[in-house]
């Protein structure tokens, strides 16, 4: 058991891999404080408390553990080994913590809305709607989930605009010669790609808290680029030697038949990866064809970062467009949308909306303490929402803790930055800065550890990445992700407590790895099947069906394997099964109805 020592104020920071007992860490946590009779809380501790997770699930499953604790606190009913691991660290022996706990336990049935155990998506909905009005909402706005359906709305009303608006008029024009021209593209319903993209700038927008702001580079620089690059090409192949790479004169012969005006960039020969021109081993290229080469080169790198900033500047004119709508209508209807609660707490501190004080006002409490779940998946924007509040409840003898596993940072898609984990040391390096790791699995059997400790070692870690920069220069590939020293340092900071102990009374376990080598989908298919089919066979020698459990990379293989196992009269239970929509009786119903 980790022995902890409170200070305040205080960071402590807990790395916790899978099975390590994270739950128990933040519901232990929990106890300590609101039962130490050193921090000195109001007559409602929990009031003083706040947790936050990121699911609904995690957030009931930390309250009924807290809930386990304090009860079996106020009976007495803890080992020796847990009075020692939660109560001694706190000055408390089993008396003492018997009565507080009652008292505690007292205090949460009365005032049950202090039990602050929640969402930060729920915590972020309570800030906002106590500063509705500083939003230009009621306090009693709606969270909805439909915004595609505000989007396109605001979208049909500025389009429907641009018949009175010259303004507006003129800049879906330049949108069709850029969709024309520079994209492409020649869909007859431009408007579904227009929508598409708004709403992905939509979900950046709200997913970083950031503006957007269109590029100086126009869709008429871009094609005079691509023709001067064009002539330079041309000039290129006139001058090329004749040890110069078949394949590349091949590629080159046909890229310039195929394009006298412009051309894609994809279009382009990875040849043009190379640093030198691809000409023969012992042979080298003259002064003007490696001068022509280099220039040819630079030019298709500002080329690419041309187009790739304007590529977006019509659909940034056309998003700061239809935001306006959006919101106004928004407005109107009296609502938030649920994935932009972030972003408009955020406009609060940022434009100095309310105080710290006054927040604490309008939620009717002041925190002194911050524990943080899954911290590995916070975003910038959910740590600015806090940051304030955690910085005053340190400067006055709070704390903060937060626990994660930067190894299974999964959500870098919707914000999410691992490297918050250690920004936040040192940004609170005033404090008492202190980091816990929980190197005990609790969950698993010990082979299953060992397997696991030997595949994320930093030994065999460094392997696998020198061994495929290896592949790749043998390849004569450039890797498509390449790892510096920087990065090397980084992963072994991810990685270093990675190892775990695995428990003595798990002594079992049984890892098993098979690659299936073929080079064909239908061979490969098969052979997995086979073999699947006939693992599954011999389990059930040992196990009933519900005790087998079969992971996949995505949802096409779950539809996929979950039709060989009902081909082979295995029960199974998947998304697929669960879905009505492929219930062979629901099927045929929609079909005799569409007949009819």
């Amino acid at each position: 058991m980790n022995q902890t020592t409170f200070h305040s104020p205080e960071v402590r920071v807990v790395e916790a891999s899978a099975g390590s007992g994270k739950t128990y860490a933040l519901a232990k946590r929990y106890v300590q404080l609101i039962l130490n009779p050193a921090l000195n809380l109001e007559r409602v501790p929990i009031r003083n408390v706040l947790a936050l997770t990121f699911t609904n699930k995690a957030a009931f499953e930390m309250k009924a553990r807290i809930l386990e604790f304090l009860k079996r606190i106020a009976l007495r009913q803890l080992s020796k080994s847990e009075e020692n691991d939660i109560l001694k660290p706190i000055g408390l022996n089993s008396a003492q913590a018997s009565l507080k706990a009652f008292n505690v336990m007292e205090g949460v049935i009365r005032h049950y809305n202090f039990f602050q155990v929640q969402t930060i998506d729920k915590f972020i909905n309570a800030i906002l709607s106590g500063c509705a009005f500083k939003i230009g909402l009621t306090a009693n706005f709606k969270i909805k989930t439909n915004s595609g359906e505000y989007l396109r709305y605001s979208l049909d009303a500025l389009i429907d605009r641009a018949r009175q608006d010259k303004e507006i008029l003129h800049m879906f024009e330049r949108f069709l010669h850029h969709y024309l021209y520079l994209e492409n593209r020649s869909g007859w319903f431009p408007k579904d790609d227009i929508l598409t993209i708004i709403t992905t700038l939509f979900d950046k927008n709200n997913t970083y808290g950031r503006g957007f702001k269109a590029s100086s580079f126009t869709p008429e620089d871009v094609i005079k680029k691509k023709v001067s690059i064009l002539g330079e090409i041309k000039s290129l192949r006139a001058i090329l030697p004749q040890e110069t790479h078949a394949g590349f004169i091949k590629a080159l012969d046909k890229f310039l038949t195929k394009h006298t005006k412009g051309f894609d960039i994809d279009s382009i020969s990875d040849y043009f990866a190379r640093e030198t021109v691809p000409v023969k081993k012992g042979t080298e290229a003259s002064c003007d064809v490696d001068t022509l080469w280099t220039k040819i080169r630079t030019g298709l790198k500002k080329l690419c970062e041309e187009e790739a900033y304007s590529l977006f500047n019509p659909y940034v004119h056309m998003f700061l467009q239809v935001i306006d709508g959006f919101y106004a209508l928004a407005s109107k209807d009296d609502c938030l949308f649920l994935n932009e609660l972030n972003k408009r707490a955020g406009l609060l501190f940022d434009e100095d909306h309310v105080t710290v004080e006054e927040l604490y006002y309008r939620l009717a409490t002041r925190f002194h303490h911050y524990l943080i779940d899954e911290f590995q998946d916070t975003s910038r924007l959910q740590w600015r929402n806090l940051e304030k509040m955690t910085e005053e409840a340190l400067s006055t003898g709070g704390t903060l803790f937060y626990v994660g596993d930067r190894k299974q940072a999964i959500y870098g898609f919707r914000g999410g930055d691992v490297r918050l984990f250690d920004d936040i040391k040192k940004t609170f390096g005033s404090f008492n800065v202190v980091t816990d790791v929980l190197a005990n699995n609790w969950r698993s059997q010990r082979r299953i550890v060992e397997f696991n400790n030997t595949v994320f070692s930093l030994d065999n870690l460094k392997r696998f990445i020198r061994q495929k920069e290896s592949y790749e220069a043998e390849k004569n590939k450039k890797a498509l992700v390449q790892f510096n020293d920087e990065d090397i340092l980084e992963v072994n900071s991810t990685f270093q407590s990675a190892q775990q102990v695995p428990q003595i009374k798990n002594d079992g376990g049984y890892v098993h790895m098979e690659c299936i080598d073929a080079d064909k989908k239908e061979e490969r298919d098969s052979l997995i099947r086979e073999k699947l089919i006939t693992l599954i066979g011999d389990l059930k020698k040992r196990f009933s069906y519900r005790d087998i459990a079969i992971l996949t990379r995505g949802n096409k293989e779950i539809k996929e394997i979950t039709s060989w196992l009902l081909q082979e009269d295995i029960p199974v239970e998947s998304e697929r099964t669960s879905d009505v929509t492929e219930n062979s009786f629901i099927i045929e119903l929609v079909a005799f109805l569409k007949f009819l």
